[in-house]
């Protein structure tokens, strides 16, 4: 089944592709044509993976830039609109910083129920047709281990830079804060969460120390 994205969508992925693309280039002003491949090939893979994987799990998924909202837990403890943090968080650590942090958390996904879908399964039989919080953690882990092959394919081929970048968008989206994707697997699935965030940490050690 193809996947579909909205023009909203589409230009949310474009915008977090540029300021990606800003964010691992600053202040070198001399990138090779690798690095600037980089931020699309990664976070394309992520997006489409898990636009499969929603499918698979039963749910529409939509991406938008990552908001800001809630400043605490009680109801009424929020802005009236969302703070875009996947686009000021990024240029916000990087100037000031000089280049030495490298926010990578861009995208968040919200997610609706698809319960015709459920209903039509092939073996005919109707299954459950209530979302759980299991569909969502699933479809953002699958996102994850996309990017953690797409890093060890990158390895292998001595692609340094699509590897490292790879883990290091992972790791970023990981944390389970505001509507990132790790908060999802996070309250989803707990051990899968930890078991992809040792992952990432392991892998971030390996690419400082190499």
């Amino acid at each position: 089944m193809p996947i579909e994205f909205s023009r909203k969508e589409v230009t949310w992925i474009i915008i977090s592709i540029i300021v990606f693309t800003f964010v691992v280039i600053f202040p070198n002003q001399n990138p090779n044509l690798i690095l600037l491949i980089a931020p699309a090939l990664i976070i394309l893979t992520n997006v489409i993976t898990k636009k499969y994987a929603a499918d698979y799990f039963n749910i529409k998924i939509t991406y938008n830039v990552w908001g800001w909202q809630r400043y605490w837990f009680h109801t009424r403890s929020q802005f009236k609109k969302q703070i875009p943090m996947g686009l000021i968080l990024p240029f916000f650590l990087s100037f000031f910083s000089l280049g030495l942090i490298k926010s990578l958390a861009f995208l968040q996904f919200d997610y609706e129920n698809n319960e015709r879908k459920r209903m039509l399964k092939k073996t005919g039989r109707i299954r459950r047709v209530e979302l759980n919080e299991s569909d969502p953690a699933f479809t953002a882990a699958w996102g994850f281990l996309a990017l953690i092959i797409l890093a060890i394919l990158a390895a292998i081929l001595k692609l340094p830079e699509i590897a490292k970048y790879s883990i290091y968008y992972g790791a970023w989206n990981i944390l389970p804060i505001s509507n990132l994707d790790g908060t999802k697997l996070f309250f989803g699935n707990l051990f899968t969460w930890i078991v992809l965030a040792i992952i990432f940490l392991i892998s971030i050690v390996f690419t400082v120390l190499i």
